[in-house]
């Protein structure tokens, strides 16, 4: 029973339902704000974080294919061996090191998603050896190599290499790709590099 003079202090139910509704609808407006913002962050982190990816394994593989050399080698019987492979998802050649020449591959793992980095000695490759093998690059769904050569004035590109004027393409374009967070289908890296040819003579006196 109130007194006279007497004020009420507390909420009616009313009251604190409107208060709670306010609460709830501010409190759903800045959580979908964060959300927001935290899901444009992730993705674009993840993007930064393939780019930086890309761009390694581009870095790494264009220095190794500016040093590619025409190098060469023959068999047993005189034939002479290509010193340049390439296809679609694989490629391989010679460079010159401190040690002498190695062997540079690099290979495309569709399964493993994986490009990979297969580096051999003369000694290794002649005898048929695994060699040193490291990934560069995860999280790849395609890569596309593609060579050039030189058809009169014109630059010619394929996707397989077959020696033509010489043993080296003049230049290698690489693309890889990876998939993208929105599902909107791959995305594409790419870049191409020029090769300056060396030759060097058979060399398995000085490397054995």
């Amino acid at each position: 029973m109130k007194k006279d003079g007497q004020t009420n202090k507390g909420f009616t139910f009313l009251e604190l339902l409107i208060a709670v509704t306010i609460f709830s609808i501010v409190a759903v407006a800045v959580y979908s704000s964060f959300n927001v913002g935290i899901h444009a962050w992730r993705k674009t982190e993840g993007s930064y974080k393939v780019k930086q990816e890309a761009r390694h394994a581009f870095d790494i593989m264009g220095r190794d294919l500016r040093c590619a050399i025409d190098f060469i080698r023959k068999n047993p019987d005189g034939s002479v061996i290509n010193s340049f492979e390439g296809s679609s998802a694989k490629v391989s050649f010679w460079r010159a090191s401190k040690d002498g020449v190695i062997k540079i591959t690099y290979l495309f793992d569709k399964e493993a998603k994986a490009l990979y980095y297969i580096s051999q000695t003369y000694k290794e490759a002649s005898g048929g050896e695994n060699g040193n093998k490291s990934p560069l690059a995860y999280g790849i769904s395609d890569l596309k190599l593609k060579y050039a050569y030189r058809d009169g004035e014109n630059i010619i590109w394929q996707d397989d290499w077959e020696s033509k004027e010489s043993d080296i393409p003049k230049g290698v374009k690489a693309s890889i790709y990876y998939e993208a967070d929105n599902g909107g289908g791959p995305v594409e890296f790419f870049d191409t590099v020029l090769i300056p040819t060396g030759v060097v003579n058979d060399v398995s006196e000085q490397t054995e």
